[in-house]
């Protein structure tokens, strides 16, 4: 039994007793709250990723699979991945807005930035009939400002025959360092 005896054998706790508990857990779960985020913020952009690493893989096989060239064109705000079919019935290797069959939309919460080599548009990753890819470098994408987390991986490097996920690094200008 805890507590204090009072003056006719009552048994009880002080209020400063009370007070300091309440202070100790009060502290305790502000800390629960702000780790909470953090970690919320750092699987997002995890998460978000995979994704779009998910989408690259898929647009490739596609490209492979249904033997057409297939475009995945990214902004900062989202990516969609578009199947080469204009003009009936091959397409003409370009992506024609509006023409082309659209596969996957997605809109991201984490901004998204690309160093991406020349492809004739900014911003897109191509991939011909056998899979391999113009619109080579990386995509990254960019924890919320203000918020010190730190995720593990948060880029794709795209080379000709290769996609993989890695963790963004600001040294020497800037790099996706694969994991």
């Amino acid at each position: 039994m805890g507590g204090r005896s009072g003056p006719g054998g009552e048994e009880g706790y002080t209020l400063v007793e009370i007070a300091v508990t309440i202070a100790i857990l009060g502290i305790l779960v502000m800390l629960a709250i702000s780790s909470f985020g953090e970690l919320m913020e750092k699987y997002g952009v995890e998460a978000e990723t995979k994704q779009l690493y998910a989408d690259l893989m898929e647009a490739r096989g596609r490209a492979m699979q249904r033997n057409r060239y297939h475009f995945v064109r990214i902004t900062e705000t989202g990516y969609a991945t578009y199947e080469d079919s204009s003009p009936a019935p091959d397409g003409n290797r370009q992506y024609d807005a509006g023409s082309d069959n659209q596969v996957v939309s997605v809109t991201v919460k984490h901004g998204i930035a690309t160093a991406l080599a020349a492809t004739g548009t900014a911003d897109n990753v191509i991939f011909d009939r056998r899979g391999i890819a113009a619109g080579t470098g990386y995509i990254r994408f960019s924890v919320a400002s203000g918020s010190s987390a730190i995720p593990d991986y948060d880029c794709i490097t795209i080379l000709d025959t290769r996609i993989r996920t890695g963790k963004y690094t600001s040294a020497g200008g800037g790099a996706c360092v694969e994991k």
